[in-house]
């Protein structure tokens, strides 16, 4: 065996071995350049997406139920609330007893029981727990009036007119308990930014939203112009 064919043979292998450490080192950089091709699509198509469509943001606000929404169960002299008959969300019918309490005729001097019935079909609302005293005329429990267009009304503060109108889809929310609906109706503002409005809900909505007590804020999805239309209005 010649020293010549020894040379070429471990300068083939060389070779080889070469073209090996080659191909790994081309490799790399590829790989690189597509996952940076990649983002670089996606920060494109992100950015066109900001500048052609308008932008949707959310927006909270507070609401209070209107007095109207309910029949208020009072009683002309003080009494003791023993103890409610139905829980808070119950639907209840007319002249259905309700509310059990004691009274003290100052006049006899005898302590009595009675139980009061309700005057109007509803859903059925505790103001004052179990043992708690009610002055005369004070709400002790309130029954929400139910319509067929589940129709109700609130006060709300902190917005403006033109951020609400008529059709507007929105959600109510109060704790873990929520609904969803639309803007009937917006009278105001008045003083101090007050409006009321009118929702109508969603059947199968979560009636514990329309507590009298409870803290109820109303969500609504506000679109914001896109990149061009904000030009337009700065170059008016």
């Amino acid at each position: 065996m010649s020293y010549l064919k020894l040379f070429r043979k471990e300068a083939l292998r060389q070779q080889y071995k070469s073209q090996e450490f080659g191909d790994s080192v081309i490799q790399q950089p590829l790989l690189l350049d597509k996952a940076l091709l990649v983002m670089i699509i996606a920060v494109c198509f992100m950015l066109f997406l900001a500048v052609i469509y308008p932008f949707v943001s959310t927006e909270r606000f507070n609401l209070a139920a209107h007095e109207s929404n309910y029949f208020p169960i009072v009683s002309p002299v003080p009494i003791v609330v023993e103890r409610h008959l139905h829980p808070d969300g119950s639907r209840i019918n007319r002249e259905q007893v309700i509310t059990q309490v004691r009274s003290f005729d100052v006049a006899s001097r005898v302590e009595q029981t009675d139980l009061i019935s309700s005057n109007e079909t509803g859903v059925y609302f505790s103001m004052l727990n179990a043992g708690t005293t009610a002055q005369a005329f004070q709400a002790f429990a309130k029954i929400l009036r139910m319509n067929n267009e589940h129709l109700f009304f609130f006060t709300l503060s902190g917005a403006k007119s033109e951020q609400l109108k008529p059709g507007q889809l929105v959600k109510l929310k109060a704790g873990h308990h929520q609904a969803k609906g639309k803007v009937h109706s917006v009278v105001g503002p008045f003083q101090q930014g007050i409006m009321n409005i009118g929702i109508q809900l969603e059947p199968a909505y979560d009636v514990a939203v329309l507590h009298p007590s409870a803290a109820v804020r109303l969500e609504l999805s506000v679109k914001r112009n896109n990149f061009f239309a904000l030009l337009r209005e700065g170059s008016k």
